[in-house]
């Protein structure tokens, strides 16, 4: 799970290292607005793999393989529905999204290039979200490196021709993008059906996807996990718009520092990903000391691996910075920026593992709950105080700082309310 996880934040990290060698740090500020815009767009449907993966793996504790099935046929349904209307109805929501997150300029022409043709791929990154989320429920995590691979490797070999060769910019990366994830979802949906996940007799038992009980279920869940993503949204979409504001100088460099993270975020979920579908199926079995086990086990592992990453970035921080871009500008800029690229392991890593935990036990509220005190009680009024408060000061380093707090602020939230909640479930921790 670690491996395939890992494996989705280096599609961002070639796509940097290739544009950050082109001649304008203007391909680098317009990625940084793409990027960003269409992570907002994925993640605020990513309860469509966090809810299959709870309900999913609890009814495999349950051992009931006719309500997984309906959960997968369910959630896949929904994807595509969903990816749908995204796609037809751009028109109406592009132009205000590039507004917030840009701020002008050649950077926001060359986004709305990118965004263009890579949203035609949200379609597929939704039913991947689905075909994803099932595996891991049902524990065969290896099926879900092999996609993930595909898609990226994929990606990168069309990234370096599209660009280098071909000479498309960030056209031929959101093509990249677009081309990798619909193979991707072919193979996912293949194996779905060689391994009899989805078959005749569960198409001609659809009625039964929409009993009224589990509906409820999952749009319960989903409601709360939407909430959740849509306040994380909005703290990387001020992240680029902020970062806009100082400049596109800034903005590029903010752009080079944001995949240190991406590496981050993504190796931990590794480890989210794996409690929550071992939580979800010990919760279904109702096996409470397996349950903390497991818990303080991931918690553990995950400590050790976040230290591990800030120590890495410690030693080598400058040489990744070199190899993904040779502007000078971006790159002895970046260099100021380092120290939170050192501390944001540790400090995000709490909040990622609780993810997990939450997402196996379908705790959406709790999830909920610490995001919106993350973000209104904490970035957003860092954001501002400190600006009163520190007005000579840098803004960039001002920026990470108080992106920094979020995700303190948000761990330990979810600490304390697991602990207040669940403490008979997953004592000690």
């Amino acid at each position: 799970m670690m491996a395939a996880s890992v494996s989705v934040p280096l599609l961002g990290v070639v796509d940097t290292a290739i544009l950050g060698h082109l001649d304008s740090s203007d391909y680098l500020a317009a990625v940084n607005i793409g990027v960003t815009a269409m992570n907002m767009l994925i993640w605020g449907f990513g309860f469509l793999r966090m809810s299959t993966v709870g309900l999913v793996a609890q009814a495999s504790g349950e051992q009931n393989e006719t309500l997984k099935a309906e959960h997968l046929a369910r959630a896949l349904s929904v994807a595509l529905a969903l990816g749908v209307v995204v796609v037809l109805s751009q028109f109406a929501w592009l132009p205000a999204l590039l507004w917030l997150l840009a701020d002008g300029g050649q950077s926001e022409i060359l986004a709305r290039q990118y965004l263009k043709i890579r949203l035609w791929s949200v379609p597929f990154h939704l039913l991947l979200f689905v075909i994803n989320g099932y595996f891991l429920a049902v524990d065969r995590a290896r099926l879900v490196l092999w996609l993930t691979l595909i898609s990226q490797v994929g990606n990168m070999v069309l990234d370096y021709l599209l660009v280098m060769v071909f000479h498309l910019d960030v056209r031929g990366v959101a093509w990249g993008s677009l081309v990798s994830q619909g193979l991707a979802t072919v193979f996912g949906i293949r194996w779905l059906l060689r391994e009899s996940y989805l078959t005749g007799e569960l198409w001609r038992q659809r009625h039964q996807w929409w009993h009224r009980t589990h509906l409820k279920a999952l749009f319960n869940l989903n409601s709360d996990v939407f909430i959740r993503t849509l306040c994380l949204m909005t703290v990387f979409a001020l992240m680029t718009r902020f970062s806009a504001e100082q400049g596109p100088l800034i903005l590029a460099i903010n752009a080079v520092l944001l995949n240190f993270f991406y590496l981050t975020s993504y190796a931990l979920d590794g480890y989210a990903h794996a409690i929550e579908s071992i939580s979800g199926r010990l919760y279904g079995q109702k096996d409470w000391s397996a349950l903390s086990l497991a818990v303080k086990s991931v918690f553990k592992v995950s400590a050790v691996v976040a230290l591990l990453m800030s120590f890495t970035f410690l030693l080598s921080g400058s040489g990744i910075v070199s190899l993904l871009t040779d502007l000078s500008q971006v790159r002895h800029g970046a260099e100021d920026y380092l120290i939170w690229v050192y501390l944001l392991p540790v400090a995000a890593m709490l909040g990622f593992i609780y993810d997990g935990l939450c997402v196996g036990i379908t705790a959406s509220k709790i999830m909920r709950n610490a995001m919106l005190v993350a973000t209104l009680l904490a970035f957003l009024p860092a954001w501002y105080i400190s600006g009163l408060w520190m007005p000579t000061a840098d803004d960039n380093h001002r920026l990470w700082a108080v992106f920094t707090l979020f995700f303190i602020i948000r761990g330990l939230m979810m600490h304390l309310m697991v602990r207040h909640q669940y403490g008979q479930l997953v004592t000690k921790i």
